[in-house]
């Protein structure tokens, strides 16, 4: 289990503090953002702080704070736009801890049978290392659609030119996408952990693979207690400047022949196609405060805060005010 940290927990300025993803180009790699949720209480830990908002921006800026239990909560479209045009949501899958994605490939000149969970190789002259690799969430024979979770890179599909074959790590099946392959190609989509699925409004509350804050959300290492914390020596600033985070969006990119960007899809357990509407950061009951005006030259504090495991601060500002979190993490007990 990682060390504890105490003190100065987290930090963080909207418009101002820098996260990337692996699709920003080389030469403008820090991207800003208003909104984030900076920290997050680790596995088997209960953290007690205040949350301190100082503004020096010149004028008086409005804030939002809440404590979050997603990366992305994502809204379903209307059940008559689903498959099979349901009247509700109840009949689709997505069981709380499990996987969801919207990585899919169209594959050709198919050989066996993938398997759901199994690790799949590939060569991708692309990217470094050329070795890639990913995990099967769904495998769709009908259609020849191969869902994929846990890619080491975004652009892990992308093969600039050429072909791309797909091999089975444990059924040895064989599939390829590229340029001799008519009608195939792949979607920079995202994967990740199913946090809870609101059945009654279409809300996944999703955890995503391609999010770091103070935690690795990677999917190796999220929920490992020994390996889920990036930086064990107290050290906020590498803490809090190493941030990453490519956010869910309604539309993703297809990488063919011809490049589109068709609506985001979430794949459920049973293969449904689950159609995207809308992603936020945070729903209406995370709030803690909501546009709360903070004066020039004045320091706003929210005390007596009590996370638990995997909840996160979140904040936003359009204005540069500074946000900083300052409590410790003690353990705490975990079910058996």
């Amino acid at each position: 289990m990682a060390t504890k940290q105490n003190g100065v927990l987290g930090s963080f300025t909207p418009t101002v503090t820098p996260y990337t993803n692996g699709t920003v180009e080389a030469n403008a790699q820090a991207i800003t953002t208003q909104e984030f949720p900076f920290y997050t209480c680790p596995g088997a830990t209960v953290v007690s702080a205040k949350l301190v908002i100082s503004n020096n921006t010149g004028g008086t800026a409005a804030v939002d704070v809440g404590i979050i239990e997603q990366t992305d909560a994502i809204q379903l479209d209307t059940p008559g736009n689903q498959p099979g045009t349901p009247v509700n949501y109840e009949g689709f899958s997505l069981p709380t801890g499990q996987y969801t994605s919207s990585i899919v490939a169209d594959v050709a000149n198919v050989t066996g049978t993938f398997s759901v969970g199994e690790t799949v190789t590939w060569t991708n002259t692309s990217v470094t290392p050329n070795a890639q690799s990913g995990v099967v969430q769904y495998w769709d024979a009908s259609n020849s659609k191969l869902w994929f979770r846990g890619l080491q890179y975004a652009t892990s599909l992308e093969q600039a030119t050429g072909d791309v074959t797909f091999t089975g790590g444990t059924s040895g099946a064989v599939a390829s996408v590229g340029t001799s392959h008519a009608g195939t190609g792949t979607t920079r989509g995202n994967s990740g952990r199913v946090k809870y699925f609101d059945k009654l409004r279409g809300i996944i509350y999703f955890d995503n693979h391609e999010f770091r804050n103070n935690l690795d959300y990677t999917l190796a290492k999220f929920r490992d207690l020994n390996n889920e914390v990036r930086v064990l020596d107290n050290n906020n600033l590498l803490r809090a400047h190493t941030n990453k985070h490519r956010p869910v969006a309604t539309t993703v990119a297809r990488i063919a022949a011809s490049n589109t960007t068709p609506a985001t899809e979430f794949i459920d357990a049973a293969g449904v196609e689950l159609l995207v509407s809308g992603v936020s950061m945070i729903k209406e009951h995370q709030y803690l405060v909501k546009g709360r005006d903070v004066a020039d030259k004045t320091i706003f504090e929210l005390g007596g805060l009590v996370l638990g495991s995997y909840q996160s601060i979140y904040i936003k500002s359009t204005a540069a005010v500074t946000a900083t979190l300052i409590g410790f993490e003690e353990t705490a007990e975990t079910p058996s």
